[in-house]
């Protein structure tokens, strides 16, 4: 009984052999050019195919990023001093109109206030004659000057300057009268009347108009903004960037909203430190209509100047501040210095005309010591 149990062992494990064998024998049979593992893999002694640029050492001058907002360099609000009826000026008074400088912004009707004027240049005019009569005894030479100038007085124009005189007595005369009072209140009176028209201080744009024509306009309401051309973006500037800057110096200045680029100046340059970014402030002076207050603008200025240095991308500096050269044929890592890191590029020091930098943004490690066969020199 045992010997009949292990012979059909035999024949069970025989016919799996067997059943294995034809299995294979027929995935052979399948699939006949199937290559092998060592045949799959392509040719790993190939030596890889690269690019390279030459980069020539000089001197460069860095450039320093800024951002910042328009505000209004020049900005008023406009206030009226007197009472009366608004009216017109040169241009309408509305929002948006553009006025140049020394023209009339907007005049308040200066009718009852002119006409008070007139009659107290009169009442002037009647002191002075009273006292002629005196002049001609007690002064007899300053007599014929005072005369003739109340003769050419006209009560309906501005004030004339006033005789000049070196005799005290006569002024002494003159002030008991009241001459000198009733002139100088007359002068205050013409300034007063200046107060109905406003002119344009420089030439500008009406930004905000709070009354309109026909409004009556009590001392103190407030008629509306002007803001003027000339502009300021306000930036800030590290501590290290901030001793190759000066007042005067070039900014370059662009917007999208704009679409082209807008010279500035540095105006003015602040000695507070911004506790947020411990940066400092500088004022760049522009002047250009398209601009307006709160528009973003982002710009450079010339910075400091770097000798015997490279610009490259930042692409090609790895972490540990090497760079991936051709050096006889193979992949060689290069140590060089950083002296500036800029928005896409870096400028460094301790790469030759004779480098060629292999164009790679990543892989330096698995790449270094590999055969390499430049394909293409860029400049």
């Amino acid at each position: 009984m045992a010997n009949k149990k292990q012979t059909g062992k035999r024949m069970a494990l025989l016919f799996a052999v067997l059943i294995i064998t034809l299995t294979i024998l027929l995935i052979l049979f399948a699939f006949p050019d199937t290559p092998t593992l060592a045949e799959s893999n392509p040719d790993t002694d190939r030596d890889l195919e690269v690019s390279v640029s030459i980069f020539e050492p000089g001197t460069i001058q860095s450039e320093i990023a800024i951002t910042g907002r328009i505000k209004a360099l020049q900005q008023i609000n406009l206030f009226s001093e007197v009472q009366g009826v608004l009216t017109g000026g040169d241009r309408p008074f509305r929002t948006g109109v553009r006025f140049r400088e020394g023209e009339i912004l907007v005049r308040i009707d200066d009718t009852e206030a002119s006409l008070a004027l007139n009659a107290q240049r009169s009442r002037f005019l009647t002191a002075l004659s009273g006292v002629l009569s005196t002049l001609k005894l007690d002064y007899p030479d300053a007599y014929s000057t005072w005369a003739g100038w109340a003769e050419e007085f006209d009560p309906t124009q501005p004030l004339p300057d006033l005789p000049e005189t070196d005799d005290r007595q006569l002024r002494l005369f003159l002030t008991s009268r009241g001459i000198m009072e009733q002139y100088y209140s007359i002068q205050s009176a013409e300034f007063r009347l200046t107060k109905y028209e406003l002119r344009a201080p420089f030439s500008g744009e009406l930004e905000g108009a709070d009354l309109t024509p026909g409004n009556l306009v009590q001392p103190g309401v407030r008629l509306g903004t002007f803001t003027g051309d000339n502009m300021e973006l306000e930036t800030f500037i590290s501590r290290k960037d901030l001793d190759y800057i000066r007042p005067g110096d070039a900014v370059q200045l662009s917007s999208p909203a704009i679409g082209e680029s807008i010279d500035g100046t540095i105006g003015r340059i602040g000695s507070s430190v911004d506790p947020e970014t411990q940066a400092f402030p500088v004022y760049v002076s522009v002047s250009d209509p398209a601009l307006k207050p709160g528009l973003y603008l982002q710009g450079t200025i010339a910075g400091q100047i770097f000798t015997d240095v490279s610009e490259i991308p930042r692409s090609l500096l790895s972490r540990s501040n090497t760079v991936l050269i051709s050096k006889n044929g193979v992949a060689t890592h290069k140590e060089v210095e950083p002296v500036l890191f800029q928005r896409e590029s870096v400028i460094v020091s301790g790469i030759t005309a004779a480098d060629s930098l292999i164009n790679i943004r990543a892989g330096f490690d698995a790449l270094a010591g590999s055969e390499v066969v430049v394909t293409d020199v860029s400049n």
